[in-house]
């Protein structure tokens, strides 16, 4: 049975008034939510709208759609969603007001917070993220690439974390329309030249610094810190977008040379196929990394509800996203196959540009590729905690894997009305994964 999103045409007032109009419908206990596509345009999620129907009984969707402003409603397939979602132009939308949480939540280290990644820095290293990583763990990640930010120790004493000499750019020209193929050689060194006509230009800086980032004075009074600072990180560029339907062949690529040539430890993979059907290629070199001992960390993915390729492959760690109020983040994908969640909404992040170092910083970082990263640091934290152990228990094979799949599950803290599924076991805590024996060494 197809499932439907409602897309609304609001044509007075805001989105933020139309949201606000729809609350009381959906009732306490629930991150309610639009996703904008166009000018006027917004789609409902269909889960939303079965929570609105369900709390009031005898009135229908649509008379409850428009009673809260919308002019029209048109009923979309969530493949017709997903394209208009991909499609949009973020120049056009309207600015979405930012929900950041209170200081008494950490304020823009919320997510941090959220983890309790400071109680695992302390145990590794300092309180401040100052760890000293001693060669132990190599994280890689497969995006579009990264920019130069001091977020990255750019420009800092110092300089960068990112191992430059082994990042790399794997696009195969063939796949694109003939005139988007560029008149020079692409460079081969993984950097996101951040083409003007890419919707999700800078996306792996932004997902690259929330996994690994370190920089002082980012804001007044505050200092920016991904969740693993500074531990080495190689990124390998394979798209312009987040998702790679026809970007199969190059993940596979992507994946063998940080597991067999970089020697990565961990891979983050905030990117997603829709319809969520992986090609062989995809399966195998999953499958091979799992072999070899390498925890690969996906997205669930975004607005639609199936949970995506490569995150719905068993070989994954599949993670959700959650808001700082611990409520499951209103886009993001669900599913049996997501193991746990992880912050997703309002991410204080680096803002990337395509020249130069980059210092800025924003707030409204949206989507579960920040859970992903989120959960990336947080594996490389335990590989550094309990690196002896480790070691000793699972070696370097898919025992290892798993251990860090049963310890993640094991940590998580489960809001009051938790459910087991769909967002998994309950919002991952770095801090008891590196301190607490019993759970982190399963």
């Amino acid at each position: 049975m197809p499932t439907y999103y409602a897309k609304v045409i609001v044509l007075f007032g805001t989105f933020e008034d139309y949201r606000q109009a729809l609350i009381p419908l959906a009732g306490p206990g629930i991150d309610l939510g639009l996703v904008q596509v166009g000018v006027r345009e917004a789609l409902v999620r269909p889960h939303l709208i079965r929570l609105m129907v369900a709390r009031n009984p005898g009135r229908t969707a649509d008379e409850m759609l428009r009673s809260a402003g919308a002019n029209r409603i048109d009923w979309l397939t969530e493949r017709d969603a997903w394209t208009l979602h991909l499609q949009r132009i973020p120049e056009d939308l309207e600015p979405r007001p930012g929900v950041p949480a209170p200081d008494a939540a950490g304020g823009r280290a919320w997510h941090l917070q959220a983890v309790d990644a400071p109680a695992a820095w302390s145990a590794v290293g300092t309180p401040g993220g100052d760890i000293d990583w001693q060669g132990t763990v190599r994280v890689g990640q497969i995006d579009t690439g990264f920019t130069r930010h001091r977020a990255f120790g750019c420009g800092q004493p110092g300089g960068t974390w990112l191992l430059e000499a082994l990042c790399r750019t794997m696009m195969d020209s063939g796949a694109l329309p003939g005139d988007w193929v560029p008149t020079a050689p692409t460079a081969d060194d993984g950097v996101d030249p951040m083409p003007a006509a890419s919707l999700f230009r800078g996306h792996g800086t932004r997902v690259g610094c929330t996994l690994s980032g370190h920089a002082d004075g980012a804001a007044p009074g505050f200092d920016f810190r991904g969740v693993a600072p500074r531990v080495p990180h190689v990124v390998v560029r394979i798209t312009d977008s987040v998702a790679i339907n026809d970007r199969q062949n190059e993940f596979a690529r992507a994946l063998r040379y940080l597991v067999d040539v970089a020697l990565v430890d961990v891979v983050n993979v905030s990117l997603g196929v829709y319809p969520p059907v992986a090609s062989p290629a995809m399966k195998s070199a999953v499958a091979d990394a799992r072999s070899a001992g390498v925890i690969v960390v996906c997205a669930a993915g975004n607005t639609v509800d199936p949970v995506v390729a490569p995150a719905r492959l068993p070989e994954t760690i599949a993670v959700a996203g959650t808001t700082w109020q611990s409520l499951p983040w209103y886009g993001s994908s669900f599913g049996p196959e997501v193991d746990f969640s992880a912050p997703a909404a309002d991410i204080f992040r680096p803002e990337p540009r395509p020249s130069g170092i980059a210092s800025g910083y924003a707030d409204g970082g949206d989507g579960t590729s920040y859970a992903a990263a989120i959960t990336t640091g947080s594996a490389a934290l335990w590989l550094r905690r309990w690196a002896p152990q480790i070691a000793a228990k699972y070696g370097r094979t898919a025992e290892r894997v798993e251990a860090f799949r049963a310890a993640a599950i094991a940590s998580c803290r489960k809001p009051p009305g938790w459910e087991p599924q769909p967002f998994g076991a309950g919002i991952l805590n770095a801090g008891r994964l590196c301190n607490e024996a019993a759970v982190a060494l399963p």
